[in-house]
């Protein structure tokens, strides 16, 4: 009983005493506090961020004997790709005894849906990536539970099953089974049962599921669904693998599919393989494109920032061992012991990182909505959540009570108590100034770091935007046209507007995110080219509407098939001709249809700058219009966006009217750039910050280990600027050996983040330049108030305080 009374008596004593010391130091305590909370802050959302995308898709009951087919397609190279021919799930099903379930799954990038509400009025409304055509079996592979209504009823045609949130959007309280929606206009879905609403860690979000069945009876569909000669990038084939089997197994039986239904042309062109469902989500060639290495990184980055504000809790403790170097004398005269006086620093430090985590995590709090605004995710602090960030913030805790309260109070609680009680300037000099340069040039290193990756990363989005992309985005706006009957007459009526100067029909804008490939024959060469081509359906005005130029014949004549060609350079360059003008009035064959090439086109990017060009071939066909491209004329474009919408409502008055400028395309490209700009400015920003943080520690201890110094210089006829040189050219000799550190490392980084890109900037000179003038620009506004008012004191005060 008396030892814990006696252990409570303690406690509170260290309490009180860091609270009045904390409470005294109001500027020390405060610049730390802030600079922990903010790396705290980045911490919890790092940790955030990582955990959640560490958890896709492992909700499935059966997750680890869930896979999914995909391919790769041999061309010059093996070229990887996520979907597949449609029959194969029905193929696995029937012949691969080792699986218990199959399904396809066919998903669309943007569906129309239109239901008629309680008052008879249509609603309709646009969904992006929710759409899929699904087997029955899709359900039960990814073990998705239904509220209503049973998986089942999906083999029948024409039906649909909802998740409980769409359901209630497209008919609120009304029970929505057996109410019909319609998809584009055509499609009419009974709705057979209501899902529970998915997770958000999930890369398999759709949430209108349609019956597979109803595509057997869409005539334009049906023959590809039984046909092994091609595959949608979102065809995706799910298997369940009986227990006791693995994906080897089915990978080697996949080498029997593709030999006993090889492409009808070229049998070697798809070679098929089996990836497990766990593993997609960081797969960047099969799966959502998301790198393991971006989620390492950010956790280095994180703990990078923990590490720069111990730095700093380490300078600034150890900055003000001289003001406390009297108190520990006369502890120690009353016979306080060095483990005393350890952990009553220690406790000091306790409570700075305590008051630390609660800021830390008050700010990941308030900025986690701008964190899922910038990178388009749905993170949320729910109650696992705050379970796991529980633990995390703990641990947290206690490693930086320890790593920022460890040295500086073995050191503070070892001071000799006869020379502490002299209150000796040389004290200080117990902490070792040599390690404080090595832990402030560590924090200079990281700074220049993310300074040069923030100055790479913008060059390259600059580099993107003002690129000659090989045709004209500006003042060109492209509509969707749902129906192709009177695709002629909505052409023709817009072209009459005055603010409009060209309008060209077509399958997709020459930069799109979605491209078909296909294989090319040349004149009478008797095989297929080893590589595909971009084949882009489009009419006569394409290039006069994108500002594409001809290098050599001419351009194809308006017609609704395909009676003609054009090609661009790089089609040539694989041809292996010798000038453009070798191809002219030569026949290709280009998916099936064969005709001459009338002419040439300057190369243009029909990806992002991240993929080569392609070889192109442009040819009318009415049939496969789905994009309506209209160049503006100069002058304010609002009355003529309102004519143009007046007259597609009046062609498609049932459909879902939408603009977009080509610019605004242009910049979804750029939208991983953009994230990642964005995350590393943050990031740079809050380094730079608590570096500020530990130039003012190292500032201060510099100020007061040389004010002595200072005063004999000054009276002995030192200038101001020699003084201020006296502290400048310590930073500037630390900046300068970090600069050395980190040129190399960030130089060897960003050249391997630049690698991803085909057609990229060169990390020159000028961006290490750029850091370092950054860099020094800084320190000099951080620490040049303490250092002018050290040159300016008064000597007569500095030398008497001795």
């Amino acid at each position: 009983m008396p030892i814990k009374v006696s252990v409570t008596l303690m406690i509170q004593n260290y309490l009180s005493v860091a609270l009045r010391k904390l409470a005294k130091q109001r500027d020390y305590a405060l610049l730390n506090v802030l600079g922990l909370g903010m790396s705290v802050a980045c911490g919890i959302l790092i940790f955030a961020l990582i955990r959640h995308h560490l958890s896709f898709d492992t909700y499935h009951k059966n997750r680890e004997r869930i896979a999914r087919v995909v391919m790769d397609v041999r061309t010059e190279v093996l070229m990887p790709f996520a979907g597949v021919p449609a029959p194969m799930a029905q193929t696995l099903r029937a012949e691969c005894a080792f699986l218990e379930k199959t399904a396809m799954c066919s998903g669309y990038d943007e569906m129309y849906v239109s239901v008629v509400n309680p008052l008879g009025n249509k609603d309709k409304y646009k969904e992006e990536e929710n759409f899929a055509w699904v087997e029955p079996e899709y359900l039960d592979i990814l073990d998705l539970p239904l509220l209503r209504g049973e998986a089942s009823a999906l083999a029948e045609p024409n039906t649909v099953i909802l998740s409980e949130k769409l359901a209630r959007k497209y008919f609120g309280d009304t029970d929505a089974l057996g109410q019909t929606l319609r998809l584009n206009n055509k499609t009419d879905l009974r709705v057979v049962g209501i899902l529970h609403n998915l997770p958000i860690n999930t890369d398999y979000k759709r949430e209108i599921l349609g019956s597979f069945e109803t595509l057997k009876n869409s005539a334009p569909t049906t023959s590809g669904l039984d046909s092994w000669a091609g595959a949608r990038g979102s065809n995706y084939c799910f298997a369940l693998l009986q227990k006791g089997h693995d994906i080897g197994e089915l990978d080697r039986f996949l080498s029997i599919i593709k030999k006993k239904y090889p492409h009808p042309e070229s049998p070697d062109l798809f070679h098929y393989k089996a990836k497990s469902l766990l593993d997609l989500h960081f797969d960047t060639e099969y799966g959502f494109g998301i790198s393991k290495k971006y989620l390492w990184a950010l956790g280095l980055i994180g703990l990078f920032l923990l590490i720069t504000a111990c730095v700093n809790f380490v300078n600034m403790a150890t900055a003000q061992a001289l003001t406390r170097s009297r108190e520990v004398g006369v502890r120690k005269s009353l016979g306080s012991t060095r483990r005393q006086l350890f952990w009553q620093f220690m406790f000091e430090t306790g409570l700075i990182v305590a008051a630390s985590l609660f800021l830390g995590f008050l700010m990941a709090w308030l900025a986690l909505p701008y964190l899922n605004q910038w990178l388009e995710h749905e993170l949320q602090f729910d109650a696992p959540s705050l379970m796991a960030m529980a633990i995390f913030l703990v641990a947290m805790g206690v490693v930086l009570t320890l790593l920022a309260g460890f040295y500086p109070g073995l050191m503070q609680s070892g001071f000799n108590p006869a020379t502490a009680l002299k209150a000796s300037s040389d004290v200080p000099k117990a902490g070792g100034f040599s390690l404080r340069r090595v832990l402030v040039t560590t924090q200079f290193t990281i700074s220049q770091i993310l300074i040069i990756g923030v100055v790479v990363v913008s060059a390259q989005m600059r580099f993107a935007q003002e690129s000659d992309w090989g045709f004209r985005p500006g003042a060109v706006l492209t509509l969707e046209v749902p129906e192709l009957f009177n695709m002629n007459s909505l052409q023709e009526q817009l072209s009459q507007i005055s603010g409009v100067k060209s309008v060209s029909l077509c399958y997709q804008p020459p930069a799109a995110g979605s491209n078909n490939q296909t294989g090319v024959r040349f004149d009478n060469r008797p095989d297929g080219e080893p590589w595909l081509a971009n084949d882009k359906p489009a009419d006569s005005h394409y290039l006069e509407t994108f500002g594409l130029q001809l290098v050599t014949g001419r351009n194809i004549q308006p017609s609704d098939t395909t009676r003609e060609f054009l090609v661009n350079e790089t089609f040539i360059k694989k041809l292996n001709l010798a000038s453009p003008d070798e191809i002219l009035n030569k026949k290709i064959t280009v998916d099936k249809i064969t005709a001459p090439v009338v002419g040439v086109i300057r190369d243009f990017h029909n990806w992002s700058l991240a993929e080569p060009i392609s070889p192109i071939a442009i040819g009318s066909r009415a049939e496969d219009y789905r994009t309506c491209a209209v160049q503006l004329n100069p002058g304010n474009p609002a009355p003529v966006l309102a004519q143009i919408q007046e007259v597609w409502e009046r062609h498609y008055p049932n459909h879902y009217y939408e603009h977009r400028f080509m610019d605004e395309r242009m910049a979804d490209f750029m939208e991983a750039e953009t994230m990642i700009l964005r995350l590393v400015r943050t990031f740079a920003g809050i380094a730079i910050f608590i570096g500020c943080l530990g130039l003012y520690g190292l500032a201060a201890f510099m100020v007061t280990r040389k004010r002595k110094e200072v005063g004999i210089r000054k009276t002995l006829g030192a200038s101001v600027s020699g003084i201020l040189w006296l502290f400048g050219k310590e930073y500037t000799r630390l900046i300068v050996i970090a600069f050395v550190i980190a040129a190399p490392f960030a130089w060897w980084a960003m050249n391997a983040w630049l690698e991803d890109y085909t057609y990229r900037i060169s990390v020159g000179a000028g961006i290490f330049i750029i850091s370092l003038l950054a860099t020094l620009t800084v320190a000099v506004l951080t620490v040049g108030v303490q250092s002018v008012r050290a040159a300016l004191a008064n000597p007569v005060r500095s030398l008497r305080s001795e």
